[in-house]
């Protein structure tokens, strides 16, 4: 109960400060900033566009999630707003100015829905996209290990002991045990995909079979639904047809920074390789998996070719941006709908416009720096000429 109140509270201060920043005229102040002084670009991040049945099927988790009806009204919205901004890999133009704010849509991953409902909705709306894939897990049912540690996790909920047992083995791989009353199975959950990210990835994959194990004695089924399925390269193949910009998301979505100087190369490389050999095309566009990075990582990243590489910090794409770690808004469900849960434009623009103002706004007048994960700086490129 009293956790009930404190989150109800929390949404209700929450819901006050955005009305109040747009009934006082502080949102649209921060876009003209953004849009005229800094002449910037906004880039997107989404993750997934389901059905809302589909919704309910899916262990991706909300905050990767966006309705198609919800997705829809944002095209719409962005499509008499705004300009759009086609990533090609040349550097956009910081000159040009036609009085409407710029932002660039970006998807990662490489989910099926991309391709069968995000692609075709925003070719509708005239509204180019880029998507980062991972060659190494196209075309397959459910390769995400967080996917799967969400359905283990949900099945184990019906089966106490072995959820113990579950839990118990946290620290046969160096993890300490997650809280025990004071946060909720989802809390739990959130809190303990955090910190398998920052296993090696054989920790992680010895730790996911004893998982799936486990699953297997709660009489769990393995329901591997079309709902977490990847494009496969006929997918990829028919939106770089219709002009959709392709880009590298490693090449199986390894969290870099926890990785060797070698093994951070070769997943770029192979990844490189792969979607140039199969659709005959340059790919010069990279994106961070989990926006995790590092000031050796940009350099390999750098030195694999990649014109452009994108994190997902809030902030604002500028001409004294590092060109290889340009920061995009993630945007899911939550942060673009409003207290009776249908797309606001008001909501759109705080989660935007306004938080990405306060971030740029820390980065040019407080002297703050973007931090990879291994907590070394980034020094923009233009204070280095």
């Amino acid at each position: 109960m009293e956790r009930a109140l404190q989150f109800r509270l929390r949404t209700t201060i929450r819901w006050a400060w955005i009305y109040f920043l747009y009934g006082t005229g502080l949102l649209a102040w921060a876009r003209r900033k953004v849009s005229s002084r800094y002449r910037g670009i906004i880039v997107l991040t989404l993750h997934r566009v389901l059905d809302d049945a589909d919704v309910q099927q899916t262990y991706s988790p909300r905050g990767m999630i966006i309705r198609r009806l919800t997705f829809e009204k944002l095209l719409g919205y962005l499509q008499r707003n705004y300009e759009s901004v086609a990533l090609t890999g040349v550097t956009p133009s910081w000159d040009k100015f036609n009085g409407k704010p710029r932002f660039a849509l970006t998807f990662d991953d490489g989910w099926k829905d991309t391709a069968d409902i995000a692609v075709p909705l925003s070719e509708n709306f005239e509204v180019p996209v880029t998507v980062f894939v991972c060659p190494g897990l196209a075309g397959q049912s459910s390769p995400f290990w967080p996917e799967n540690i969400r359905r283990v996790w949900l099945i184990l909920q019906q089966c106490p002991p072995i959820l113990r047992e579950f839990l118990d083995s946290l620290n046969e791989i160096g993890l300490s045990k997650l809280p025990s009353l004071e946060a909720t199975a989802e809390h739990k959950l959130e809190l303990l995909i955090g910190r398998l990210k920052a296993l090696t990835p054989p920790q992680r994959e010895r730790f996911l079979q004893k998982a799936l194990g486990l699953e297997r004695e709660c009489n769990g089924i393995r329901t591997l639904t079309r709902m977490d399925a990847t494009m496969t390269w006929e997918d990829t193949a028919r939106l770089r047809r219709l002009g959709t910009q392709i880009g590298s998301h490693t090449h199986n979505h390894q969290i870099l920074p926890i990785l060797s100087s070698a093994q951070v190369y070769e997943e770029l490389c192979d990844s490189k390789i792969e979607i140039e050999r199969h659709l005959g095309h340059d790919c010069r566009l990279f994106a961070y998996p989990d926006g995790a990075w590092s000031a050796t990582v940009r350099e390999l990243v750098i030195q694999a070719g990649y014109t452009f590489a994108f994190a997902n910090e809030t902030g604002v794409w500028t001409s004294t941006t590092d060109c290889w770690v340009i920061p995009r808004v993630n945007i899911w469900e939550g942060s673009v709908t409003g207290p009776k849960g249908r797309f606001s434009p008001v909501v759109f623009q705080y989660a935007t416009f306004w938080r990405s103002f306060c971030a740029e706004f820390r980065t040019r007048n407080r002297g703050n720096r973007l931090k990879g994960k291994d907590n070394e700086p980034y020094i923009p490129l233009s204070s280095l000429s």
